[in-house]
């Protein structure tokens, strides 16, 4: 029980870390679907009403919704409850020659929640009283060290010791990572046996196609084309991103990047008639590495470990805060970190915790 509640503590995080996640899948979204609409943004502006005391309601409210019983809550439950009742107004902006796109979230409206998910006054009673304890004790503050290990992190899989590929898009890579080809940002689905599905043969092939078109890795990125506009809104929401921002600039800027969990998302989001990769769309959530892996019904936790894991291609591969999909041969692709870009590895002796047939995907094996 103690971990089901750092896992559910681990969904919230602090405002801090919120903001990083939750709102920053709504701006790369945003700006995105500007840019696939051919509007070049030369820079985006942030704003938030959203403070802490909203987060604190958010918590008391899903809490009292389960009636605190920690077994009946799950983390990618919370996660889409949060990001689908943050609100926010987007607008373009025209300042001499440039085109500014600014986003403002909205302050969370408590009380339309809970109509929403049938709260009668009692209800609401309880849920106040929940909030009241939390704001008040800080407890956001208090206990947020309890669930570091459940913070993403922005440089990739860390837990890789090899050695970095010195010139990302050659061949070979230190420590078993081999690098693809070339800088190519075309996506091709050509070879897709069948583009108005979204199946288990052709999240193989994009990811293969990511890997051999020498994808970069920007956090939070999801396969678009990495713009100035975009990498100078993540060097300030992200101020850890700084320290690479000259090999940034160098390997992927004006490059297709993702980040592990992305690439999944990408092709999820893929528009086979306009090859555009349209944010949260086609039913695939936008759900971090964790989240993603929980919400699948048939996994390596269920089934025993890796060891069950079926010769299957498209089959999603997990360990804690990284993902990956499995291609065959005893190979994966992931989208490994900032100095590695995407990859392929072998599945042995690279650490994963478990396999899973994500629930979004038809596989036709």
């Amino acid at each position: 029980m103690r971990e089901q509640a750092l896992s559910i503590g681990g969904a919230y995080l602090s405002l801090e870390d919120f903001e990083k996640t939750q709102q920053d899948a709504i701006i790369t979204g945003e700006a995105a679907a500007y840019e696939n609409q051919g509007v070049t943004i030369d820079e985006i502006r942030v704003s938030s009403k959203f403070d802490d005391e909203d987060l604190c309601w958010y918590i008391a409210i899903n809490s009292v919704a389960h009636k605190q019983d920690l077994s009946e809550m799950k983390p990618e439950e919370i996660q889409s409850l949060l990001i689908s009742n943050l609100k926010h107004t987007t607008r373009l902006e025209s300042s001499g020659d440039q085109t500014v796109l600014r986003i403002i979230f909205q302050p969370l409206d408590k009380d339309k929640l809970m109509d929403d998910l049938g709260f009668d006054e009692d209800t609401k009673t309880w849920a106040g009283a929940l909030f009241e304890t939390i704001y008040e004790s800080d407890a956001l503050g208090k206990y947020k060290d309890k669930f570091e290990a459940y913070k993403p992190n922005y440089a990739g899989d860390t837990s890789y010791t090899g050695p970095a590929e010195s010139s990302p898009g050659g061949s070979g890579g230190g420590g078993g990572a081999e690098s693809g080809g070339s800088a190519d940002n075309t996506i091709d689905i050509s070879g897709f046996t069948n583009p108005h599905t979204k199946n288990n043969h052709d999240l193989a092939a994009y990811a293969i196609q990511a890997w051999e078109h020498g994808w970069g890795y920007v956090w939070g990125t999801f396969g678009t084309v990495l713009t100035e506009s975009m990498l100078q809104y993540k060097l300030e929401q992200y101020p850890d991103i700084g320290a690479s921002e000259a090999f940034i600039r160098e390997h992927w800027l004006g490059r297709r990047t993702t980040d592990c969990v992305g690439l999944l998302k990408g092709y999820g989001w893929l528009n086979p008639d306009t090859l555009t990769i349209d944010y949260n769309t086609n039913g695939m959530p936008d759900y971090n590495a964790d989240r993603m892996y929980a919400s699948a019904k048939e996994n390596g936790t269920e089934y025993g470990g890796m060891d069950t894991m079926p010769d299957i291609v498209g089959l999603g591969l997990w360990k804690q805060g990284h993902w990956g999909v499995y291609v065959g041969n005893g190979y994966a692709i992931e989208a490994m970190g900032t100095q590695y870009g995407v990859v392929r590895t072998k599945v042995e002796g690279r650490g994963w915790q478990g396999w899973c047939k994500i629930p979004y995907i038809q596989y036709d094996e």
